[in-house]
Protein backbone atom coordinates (compact mmCIF):
# COMPACT_ATOMS: atom_id res chain seq x y z
CA UNK A 1 0.00 0.00 0.00
CA UNK A 2 0.98 3.52 -0.45
CA UNK A 3 1.44 5.73 2.59
CA UNK A 4 -0.81 8.46 2.61
CA UNK A 5 1.89 11.11 2.99
CA UNK A 6 4.04 10.27 0.25
CA UNK A 7 6.26 12.84 -1.69
CA UNK A 8 5.87 10.75 -5.03
CA UNK A 9 1.56 11.39 -4.69
CA UNK A 10 2.57 15.15 -4.08
CA UNK A 11 5.35 15.16 -7.11
CA UNK A 12 2.01 14.12 -9.37
CA UNK A 13 -0.23 16.61 -7.89
CA UNK A 14 2.27 19.46 -8.62
CA UNK A 15 3.36 17.74 -11.54
CA UNK A 16 -0.31 18.38 -13.10
CA UNK A 17 -0.36 22.27 -12.23
CA UNK A 18 2.87 22.46 -14.47
CA UNK A 19 1.64 20.46 -16.81
CA UNK A 20 -1.84 22.78 -17.32
CA UNK A 21 0.35 25.62 -17.17
CA UNK A 22 2.89 24.59 -19.61
CA UNK A 23 -0.48 23.02 -21.82
CA UNK A 24 -1.36 26.90 -21.30
CA UNK A 25 2.23 27.86 -22.61
CA UNK A 26 2.17 25.39 -25.81
CA UNK A 27 -1.67 26.27 -26.77
CA UNK A 28 -0.50 29.99 -26.97
CA UNK A 29 2.64 29.87 -28.38
CA UNK A 30 0.74 27.38 -31.34
CA UNK A 31 -1.83 29.78 -31.68
CA UNK A 32 0.91 32.85 -32.13
CA UNK A 33 1.93 31.06 -35.27
CA UNK A 34 -1.23 30.02 -36.48
CA UNK A 35 -1.00 31.88 -39.35
CA UNK A 36 2.67 30.69 -40.78
CA UNK A 37 1.41 27.26 -39.92
CA UNK A 38 -1.31 27.61 -42.42
CA UNK A 39 1.15 28.85 -45.15
CA UNK A 40 3.86 25.72 -44.27
CA UNK A 41 1.37 23.72 -44.36
CA UNK A 42 -0.54 24.47 -47.58
CA UNK A 43 2.81 24.90 -49.10
CA UNK A 44 3.84 21.21 -47.91
CA UNK A 45 0.89 19.85 -49.13
CA UNK A 46 0.63 21.55 -52.45
CA UNK A 47 4.28 19.97 -52.77
CA UNK A 48 2.81 16.21 -53.41
CA UNK A 49 -0.20 17.44 -55.06
CA UNK A 50 -2.88 17.48 -51.86
CA UNK A 51 -5.43 20.64 -52.44
CA UNK A 52 -5.11 21.70 -48.81
CA UNK A 53 -8.28 23.74 -47.45
CA UNK A 54 -9.70 23.00 -44.40
CA UNK A 55 -7.64 19.99 -43.77
CA UNK A 56 -4.60 22.57 -43.15
CA UNK A 57 -7.15 24.24 -39.92
CA UNK A 58 -8.31 20.44 -38.61
CA UNK A 59 -4.33 19.34 -39.05
CA UNK A 60 -3.57 22.73 -37.11
CA UNK A 61 -6.30 22.27 -34.39
CA UNK A 62 -4.95 18.82 -34.47
CA UNK A 63 -1.70 19.48 -33.75
CA UNK A 64 -2.85 21.84 -30.65
CA UNK A 65 -4.28 19.11 -29.14
CA UNK A 66 -1.57 17.04 -29.18
CA UNK A 67 0.36 19.25 -27.82
CA UNK A 68 -1.32 20.31 -25.13
CA UNK A 69 -2.15 16.82 -24.13
CA UNK A 70 1.82 16.05 -24.06
CA UNK A 71 2.59 18.80 -22.12
CA UNK A 72 0.13 18.04 -19.44
CA UNK A 73 1.64 14.12 -19.58
CA UNK A 74 5.47 15.54 -19.29
CA UNK A 75 5.10 17.66 -16.42
CA UNK A 76 2.10 14.75 -14.82
CA UNK A 77 5.25 11.86 -15.38
CA UNK A 78 8.31 14.50 -14.16
CA UNK A 79 6.79 15.88 -11.42
CA UNK A 80 6.42 12.08 -9.88
CA UNK A 81 10.11 11.56 -11.10
CA UNK A 82 10.85 14.56 -8.72
CA UNK A 83 8.82 13.66 -5.97
CA UNK A 84 10.14 9.89 -6.23
CA UNK A 85 13.88 12.09 -6.36
CA UNK A 86 12.91 13.96 -3.51
CA UNK A 87 11.84 10.53 -1.25
CA UNK A 88 15.31 9.10 -2.55
CA UNK A 89 17.09 12.03 -1.58
CA UNK A 90 15.55 11.88 1.91
CA UNK A 91 13.46 14.90 2.07
CA UNK A 92 16.10 17.48 1.34
CA UNK A 93 15.84 21.11 2.40
CA UNK A 94 13.93 23.76 -0.02
CA UNK A 95 17.22 25.03 -1.80
CA UNK A 96 18.11 21.20 -3.13
CA UNK A 97 14.01 20.90 -4.51
CA UNK A 98 14.22 24.36 -5.69
CA UNK A 99 17.57 23.01 -7.41
CA UNK A 100 15.99 20.14 -8.91
CA UNK A 101 13.23 21.91 -10.30
CA UNK A 102 15.16 24.85 -11.51
CA UNK A 103 17.20 22.36 -14.01
CA UNK A 104 14.33 20.76 -15.27
CA UNK A 105 12.47 24.23 -15.60
CA UNK A 106 15.50 25.58 -17.60
CA UNK A 107 15.86 22.42 -19.98
CA UNK A 108 12.61 22.50 -20.66
CA UNK A 109 12.25 26.54 -21.17
CA UNK A 110 15.57 26.32 -23.14
CA UNK A 111 14.20 24.09 -25.66
CA UNK A 112 10.81 25.70 -25.72
CA UNK A 113 12.96 28.86 -26.06
CA UNK A 114 14.75 27.66 -29.03
CA UNK A 115 11.59 25.78 -30.71
CA UNK A 116 9.58 28.96 -30.69
CA UNK A 117 12.24 31.13 -30.93
CA UNK A 118 10.81 33.24 -28.15
CA UNK A 119 12.52 34.22 -24.79
CA UNK A 120 9.52 35.44 -23.15
CA UNK A 121 8.00 31.52 -23.95
CA UNK A 122 11.40 30.00 -22.62
CA UNK A 123 11.57 32.39 -19.50
CA UNK A 124 7.48 31.72 -18.89
CA UNK A 125 8.29 28.18 -19.19
CA UNK A 126 10.99 28.04 -16.23
CA UNK A 127 8.75 29.99 -13.84
CA UNK A 128 6.13 27.55 -14.92
CA UNK A 129 8.31 24.74 -13.41
CA UNK A 130 8.98 27.20 -10.33
CA UNK A 131 5.41 27.23 -9.30
CA UNK A 132 6.10 23.35 -9.23
CA UNK A 133 7.88 24.06 -5.56
CA UNK A 134 5.01 25.66 -3.50
CA UNK A 135 2.46 23.32 -5.29
CA UNK A 136 4.34 20.49 -3.77
CA UNK A 137 4.94 22.40 -0.46
CA UNK A 138 1.21 22.73 -0.19
CA UNK A 139 0.38 19.36 -0.76
CA UNK A 140 2.95 17.35 1.03
CA UNK A 141 3.19 17.93 4.83
CA UNK A 142 6.30 15.88 6.28
CA UNK A 143 4.90 16.83 9.77
CA UNK A 144 1.45 15.51 9.02
CA UNK A 145 2.39 12.49 11.39
CA UNK A 146 0.06 10.25 9.38
CA UNK A 147 2.03 6.88 8.91
CA UNK A 148 -0.96 4.79 8.41
CA UNK A 149 -0.92 2.86 4.76
CA UNK A 150 -3.85 2.14 2.51
CA UNK A 151 -6.53 4.21 0.56
CA UNK A 152 -7.97 7.14 1.59
CA UNK A 153 -11.67 6.85 3.34
CA UNK A 154 -13.92 9.40 2.02
CA UNK A 155 -16.81 10.41 5.07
Amino acid sequence: MVERNDPARAGVRAGRIVGLLTAGLAVVSLVRFQGSFYADATALLGLIGIESGRSVVALFWWNVVVAAIARYTIGYVVGSLVGVLYDWLEHPPLPVLLGIVLVVGIGDGLLAGIDTRSVLIGSAYVVAWLCYVPAFYRIYDPDAGDDRSGPLRLG
